[in-house]
């Protein structure tokens, strides 16, 4: 007589054939890599949209002026006049994420973002570049008139790695 008791022997035997007939788990791991893979392409499709950019571009510049507790600064308001400008010339040309982050590129130019003004510059630019006139009339006049010292544009340019 044997210690294992008669069921379990019973189980054992019904259990095995049950495990064999099963077959190969490939199919399963070819299904996860499938599922990854298009879970993968949604995300990248949901990413490179000009609103997700702008949204990302909002939050971590207020993150920052929130920092400096400037967040209701005239810059800001002319910044998000710019990103919204940015945000229409994107979604009526049917342009990428892609996209809209070569049009930003010029406001992280460590390059040539040195002043203040520097950055008003950069703004100009864009509006140009969108062909949004009015705008970059606009930000050629503040352009004229912001301080060089002033604590946001110093958080700002700090942040952009100036």
């Amino acid at each position: 007589m044997s210690d294992v008791p008669a069921t379990v022997t019973q189980a054992a035997e019904v259990v095995q054939p049950v495990a064999e007939s099963s077959g190969s788990i490939w199919g399963y791991v070819a299904g996860g890599v499938l599922l990854l893979v298009l879970a993968g392409f949604y995300g990248y499709k949901k990413i490179n949209t000009p609103g997700f950019i702008i949204k990302q571009v909002r939050k971590r510049n207020m993150k920052e002026l929130q920092k400096q507790g400037v967040e209701n600064s005239e810059f800001v308001q002319d910044l998000d006049k710019l990103l919204d400008s940015v945000l229409t010339f994107a979604n009526d040309n049917k342009k990428k994420g892609t996209d809209v982050v070569k049009l930003l590129s010029p406001l992280n130019d460590t390059a040539r973002i040195k002043t203040p003004r520097d950055m008003y510059q950069s703004m100009i630019y864009i509006a140009n570049e969108i062909r949004d006139a009015g705008l970059a009339r606009e930000f050629k006049g503040r352009a004229k008139n912001v301080k060089a010292s002033s604590s946001l544009m110093n958080g700002l340019l700090k942040r952009a790695g100036i």
